[in-house]
């Protein structure tokens, strides 16, 4: 169907001006997406939605290829009709929005206006979502390759590749992270390697992840020198950024996605949703995911969200005390977006929701 009948489509299902309220949160608007096909089984969306800190742009990719962006107050910017499937969220940095999709295909696009700066063909599916970080764009792929290009004009600066292992792995990869010079990234083999983020040149590599699935399927986390990684084989570390060394290390079985702020290191495994306290590990709470382990978890303000398969669990982060799961019937799968006080999510039908927390 053409963009523009379904834009009709939607425009015909407008939801009233008058929202529910929520001792927690308020919901300013939504916008259904993607017309659900009556053949469709359990719609899932993975990608979700990012959001430009200087102008408040939200963009975000789903299913069935389109690339949107939005208004803070919700109103249509522009469009793309990409090739999806897509299965991380677009990246930001620079005026650009970056798309990666599951054929290959990288699009930078200018925030402010949808025009196409650049686009590259790599032979590989793209699992993270792309960083814009001084003057580069990475992104790392399904295949274990991490990936530099040029954030101007798109050209291969670099890439470093991990051969694949010929076993069964857990799908999904962490996203770079840049930090003084040095891009750091995991990979389904189980190690963790420090790259000089100009030339790609390896500074340390460490096999880190042991046992049947030691995937590093989390994006690794640092504070100061220290950096914060969490393999699928149990394994969740402290380790010195310049070396690798192992600071710390405690056992968390099937640990599939990490996240530090503050004083507070959270794990998101198959079962449950863990706080330790980064200077030694120590756990702080346990709680249950309540789902599937699918996103990463995300702090903001007083609570941890978590997408879990059936919404967006809301716990205290204090203690882990369950607030609410927030979900539109269909559930949610993919990492939500902040900015101030407004959080944008995306559920698996395809609808974008934009929320104030209280």
């Amino acid at each position: 169907m053409p963009l523009s009948l379904i834009a009709a489509a939607l425009a015909a299902t407008a939801l009233p001006k008058s929202l529910p309220l929520d001792d927690l949160f308020a919901v300013a608007w939504r916008r259904p997406l993607v017309l659900t096909d009556a053949l469709e089984y359990k719609p899932f969306e993975a990608a979700g939605p990012r959001v430009d800190p200087s102008s408040g742009t939200v963009v975000v990719a789903t299913r069935d290829g389109v690339m949107r962006a939005f208004s803070p107050e919700g109103v249509e910017l522009w469009h793309y009709e990409g090739r999806g499937p897509y299965l991380a969220a677009p990246g930001i940095g620079n005026g650009l929005a970056v798309l990666g999709g599951l054929d290959g295909h990288v699009v930078a696009f200018d925030v402010g206006n949808g025009q196409i700066r650049w686009e590259y063909l790599y032979k590989e599916e793209v699992g993270s979502a792309p960083v814009v970080q001084d003057g580069l764009v990475y992104l790392a792929t399904l295949q274990g390759t991490l990936l530099a290009l040029d954030a101007k004009t798109g050209a291969w600066k670099w890439h470093f590749r991990r051969e694949p292992t010929g076993r069964f792995t857990i799908l999904g990869i962490g996203s770079p992270l840049v930090a003084k010079g040095v891009v750091y990234q995991g990979f389904a083999d189980g190690s963790i390697v420090a790259l000089d983020a100009k030339s790609g040149t390896v500074k340390w590599d460490r096999r880190f992840g042991r046992g049947d699935y030691p995937d590093v399927n989390a994006s690794v986390q640092i504070a100061g020198n220290t950096l914060f990684v969490a393999s699928y084989g149990g394994q969740v570390a402290a380790l010195e950024a310049a070396t690798g060394n192992v600071v710390w290390e405690v056992k968390i079985p099937f640990a599939y996605k990490c996240r530090l702020d503050g004083e507070e290191l959270f794990i998101v495994t198959t079962t449950s949703v863990v706080a330790l306290e980064p200077r030694h590990g120590k756990q702080l709470w346990s709680a249950p995911l309540e789902g599937i382990p699918i996103a990463e978890p995300f702090p903001v303000k007083g609570f941890l969200l978590i997408p879990n398969g059936s919404g967006l669990l809301m716990l205290d982060r204090r203690n882990g005390k369950k607030m609410r799961l927030f979900t539109r019937g269909s559930g949610a799968s993919a990492d939500p977006a902040v900015l101030g006080n407004r959080l944008y999510g995306l559920s698996n039908a395809g609808e974008l929701i934009a929320v104030d927390l209280r």
